[in-house]
């Protein structure tokens, strides 16, 4: 099971208590105020961890609440502070209260983000003595850590999504390009959930392939599967539209993947940097060919997943692509 959204109960830790205390001293009256501050309660943190690639770990996890700090003390001791914990999550996750604002995200492995602050320890009855007031008999309680219900989304961090109808070939392409070894059958919707694939374009060139269920039309209003799962391709660098060149209409399936990505988000289109026609080792009408360039925006290739055809060649051109992304002034 693919789990990419949980919702999380989080909590800092109570900050200690400030102590009462007098020191035994001559010539001093009641010894003196020597109580000691309480320690301040642990926090939590949201923490990158590059080995993760779902929620899965988190689903139906207790709430996380770092430890209380601890009592101040005679002799002007300070409480230790409660210890914090940490909640590993995967690259690319996104943290928003429930009622949707946003807290922050995680895209760098060993990032950190502060979930809920500890509470402050309280101040001990040295803390209060004055030239007026010299025997205060009172100290400060620790000050309760935050609680937060929160949601975790996931948003795959990827160079190059591709998407495209159930059936493209989506599948058997990131499986020729790259060690991914999603599941590959002869009927729609074999990707149940976005698989993640690493392209080798050379020992010194590389670059990140997630491939995302497929859309069909009115996937805006929830049919099908895609719409479930196109946050994962909203950080990728370029969108590649796979297309399968023996459908009715090549060209109609493109322009119902660009309509469905521009509901989910407008942006998404502008993103489309190259229309793959796959399957091209089976009989097809090369007409359909021509009226797919004529509608798309994008650089028109040819492949074949099963045979192997144009897949280095994509490889390359996707590698340009993503370099220039990342270096847009050369």
């Amino acid at each position: 099971m693919f789990i990419d959204e949980v919702e999380l109960e989080v909590g800092g830790g109570d900050g200690g208590d400030g102590a009462v205390s007098f020191r035994r001293e001559r010539y001093v009256p009641r010894g003196g105020p020597d109580g000691g501050d309480g320690g301040r309660g642990g926090s939590v943190y949201a923490v990158g961890d590059a080995a993760l690639r779902t929620l899965n770990h988190l689903a139906g996890a207790e709430a996380v609440v770092a430890v209380r700090g601890a009592d101040g003390a005679g002799r002007k001791r300070t409480g230790r502070a409660g210890k914090d914990r940490r909640v590993k999550v995967p690259l690319g996750t996104e943290v928003r209260e429930t009622d949707g604002e946003f807290s922050g995200e995680i895209v760098v492995a060993d990032d950190e983000l502060v979930l809920a602050r500890g509470g402050r320890g309280g101040r001990g009855n040295a803390r209060f003595a004055t030239p007026t007031l010299r025997v205060p008999r009172y100290a400060e309680k620790g000050a309760a850590g935050k609680r937060r219900r929160l949601r975790f989304t996931l948003k795959i961090i990827a160079d190059v999504a591709l998407v495209g109808p159930p059936n493209a070939g989506k599948s058997s392409l990131l499986a020729a390009m790259s060690t991914a070894r999603p599941k590959i059958a002869a009927y729609p919707f074999t990707t149940l959930a976005p698989q993640l694939g690493i392209v080798a374009v050379t020992p010194a060139r590389a670059f990140a392939v997630v491939e995302v269920p497929g859309l069909l039309e009115g996937a805006a209003e929830g049919r099908g599967l895609g719409q479930d799962f196109l946050k994962h391709v909203e950080r990728a660098k370029a969108l590649v539209v796979v297309v399968d060149v023996a459908a009715e209409a090549p060209a109609r399936d493109y322009e119902t993947v660009l309509r469905e990505l521009a509901l989910f988000d407008k942006k998404l289109a502008a993103r489309i940097k190259m229309v793959v026609v796959n399957k091209v080792d089976l009989p097809y009408e090369p007409g359909a060919v021509e009226e797919l360039r004529r509608a798309a925006a994008a650089p028109v290739a040819l492949t074949s997943a099963a045979c192997g055809r144009g897949v280095d060649e994509l490889k390359r051109a996707l590698s340009e692509v993503v370099e220039r992304y990342d270096h847009p002034r050369a």
